[in-house]
């Protein structure tokens, strides 16, 4: 990866970072103003799927319990939904076309790539959350989906998704929005204010949290393999900046890497070097 040297350089590319979130959130204010009108459009067709296909019955919906772990599954079992399962390995494209696309298992990201290759990391993506919302709101997204660990998804026809009664899923789409773009907020503030240790400690204290949400951390470890690469495209930092600022929060003695799996050995102190808020996770997760 190239070297910027000099403010100017940083600036602009800071600058960019900023421009992509901020895009982001106007397309899925405009989308979801839309949405009801482009679900009755839709009609109520469905496309025939194989018996290998799971078919959810227990109520339930992913957005950040505030009192127990929800499951993966909960917004397809909300909604009665079927979804075929399918194993996608690391660091490969993850949407195929008409379908929705709902994480069960490991972490994927949101990006954008400029023509010189250069990458961009939107937003990453956990266990519970939905790939491509603006598949659902627009049946088409202005980004791509990328495995960044071995993941599974579940695959939900958007024909099934456009015969329910807008109404319900409006609702439950609106408290998903809220919360990514509270995330997409926070992102802008750390890519603009926060230097490069405390944006990679406020991104760290964002994870544990939103993974203890779904039940994947032990205490305060949790599953981390997401590569150092990939963790500069999203805090907009080098690979060779991303693996000094992991040494000297290693080196202070605030987080344990090995073997796939992230500690947080002092998270009260981790949270005021990112001065991290989770009241931003919190109050997303309110019902509409």
């Amino acid at each position: 990866m190239a070297r910027f040297v000099g403010s100017r350089a940083c600036g602009a590319i800071e600058y960019f970072q900023l421009t992509v979130v901020e895009t982001r959130l106007a397309g899925l204010y405009s989308k979801m103003r839309q949405f009801p009108l482009r679900m009755q459009a839709w009609g109520a067709s469905s496309t025939a799927w194989s018996a290998s296909m799971l078919t959810a019955q227990i109520n339930g919906l992913t957005d950040f319990p505030t009192v127990h772990p929800a499951s993966p599954e909960g917004f397809a079992r909300r909604f009665d939904l079927p979804m075929r399962e399918r194993s996608i390995p690391k660091q490969q494209d993850l949407l195929l076309p008409d379908l929705a696309h709902l994480l069960l298992a490991g972490q994927a990201c949101r990006n954008r790539v400029l023509r010189d290759g250069r990458r961009q990391i939107t937003a990453i993506l956990i266990p519970g959350d939905i790939c491509d919302p603006e598949a659902i709101l627009a049946q088409r997204a202005d980004y791509a989906v990328n495995t960044l660990t071995r993941c599974t998804v579940g695959e939900i026809p958007l024909a099934r998704i456009a015969a329910l009664d807008h109404h319900d899923l409006t609702d439950a789409l609106n408290r998903r929005l809220r919360r990514e773009e509270a995330i997409a907020r926070e992102w802008i503030v750390s890519l603009g204010r926060r230097v490069g240790i405390e944006r990679m400690a406020h991104l760290l204290c964002e994870l544990h949290w939103r993974l203890a949400a779904v039940g994947l951390v032990i205490g305060d470890s949790f599953e981390m393999r997401i590569t150092q690469s990939d963790f500069a495209d999203a805090l907009g930092l080098t690979s060779v900046h991303v693996n000094r600022v992991l040494k000297s929060l290693r080196d202070s003695r605030l987080i344990h890497l090995h073997g796939g799996r992230l500690t947080l050995l002092d998270r009260p102190r981790l949270e005021r070097l990112a001065q991290f808020d989770p009241a931003y996770l919190e109050t997303s997760a309110v019902p509409v």
